[in-house]
């Protein structure tokens, strides 16, 4: 069943936003989870109000009890609601530029950042329970928080070597110079893995990220890094200041939520910030800092 929700501004009680949330399978829903825009407002409509839906296929409910969820589930739930907030909180002057209408490096930004909230223990003891009410016990959470940086390292070097081979595709690749296009991208992996690669390996050719659409992730592939920095390093003031901080949160609202395409994504971080972005604070979540 689809349900609607009202975002009211607690300040001044202006109803702000309706979103629709979809979260359960159907037979004839697509899979996964996403967000999508409705409706959005510019600045100068104060009587118009966003509207947006948020889509997933989590664990419904079976045999009269509460769906339970797993940890990946709330993580997509928390990333897509980051979405939601982009769009529905959008101030933008004209409706292209409203919420999630930014730059591609600077989109997932919103929705990344609030999955860190599934990793925090002030923030999970606030809402996950089990069918008992038991909070998760704390031997698992670190159980869970050491799991989420096994094999770091090879992932993050899996990805750099995706995001460097597509930018070297659409930028500086020469047929005549370089050959066969499958050969010449693994060689490019081969520098990013840990493992020799198998002569015939074409994984370049199933790269629907880069190729299955001309709106896609070509010569953008770079971006989910990108976003990953940004996110990580964003959380840290949170982290100084506090998780559930009302004026850091008013502060991330102000400055990257409501503000859309309106200003180069790299001011509105250094608004926030107060600073350029730092690859430190991504590195320690990893558990891969010198």
């Amino acid at each position: 069943s689809v349900t609607a929700y009202r975002i009211v501004d607690q300040e001044d009680d202006r109803w702000l936003a309706v979103i629709y949330v979809d979260p359960f399978p159907r037979e004839t829903k697509q899979g996964g989870a996403w967000m999508d825009g409705i409706v959005s407002r510019a600045r100068d409509e104060p009587d118009s109000r966003q509207v947006a839906v948020l889509v997933a296929s989590m664990t419904p409910p079976v045999g009269g009890k509460d769906a339970l969820l797993s940890h990946r589930d709330v993580e997509t739930l928390f990333h897509e609601f980051g979405h939601i907030l982009h769009h529905c909180l959008s101030r933008a002057a004209l409706r292209s530029q409203a919420g999630t209408n930014v730059a591609w490096d600077f989109v997932e930004l919103p929705s990344q950042i609030f999955e860190n909230w599934c990793w925090e223990r002030e923030a999970l003891d606030l809402f996950a329970r089990d069918h008992k009410g038991e909070a998760i016990p704390e031997d698992l959470f670190q159980a869970m928080k050491r799991a989420r940086t096994f094999r770091a390292a090879t992932a993050q070097m899996r990805q750099l070597g995706f995001a460097t081979t597509d930018l070297a595709l659409h930028t500086s690749f020469d047929p005549e110079r370089d050959g066969d296009a499958t050969a010449y991208a693994r060689n490019l992996l081969q520098q990013h893995s840990p493992d020799p690669l198998p002569e015939n390996h074409a994984m370049i050719t199933s790269f629907s990220h880069l190729f299955s659409s001309p709106v896609g992730y070509a010569a953008g592939y770079y971006s989910y890094k990108w976003a990953e920095v940004l996110d990580a390093d964003a959380f840290t003031r949170f982290k100084k200041e506090g998780l559930l901080d009302p004026k850091v949160g008013r502060a991330f609202r102000e400055t990257i939520l409501e503000r859309g395409d309106e200003e180069d994504p790299a001011v509105l971080f250094r608004t926030f910030m107060g600073r350029d972005p730092e690859l430190s604070a991504l590195l320690e979540r990893l558990g891969i800092a010198a």
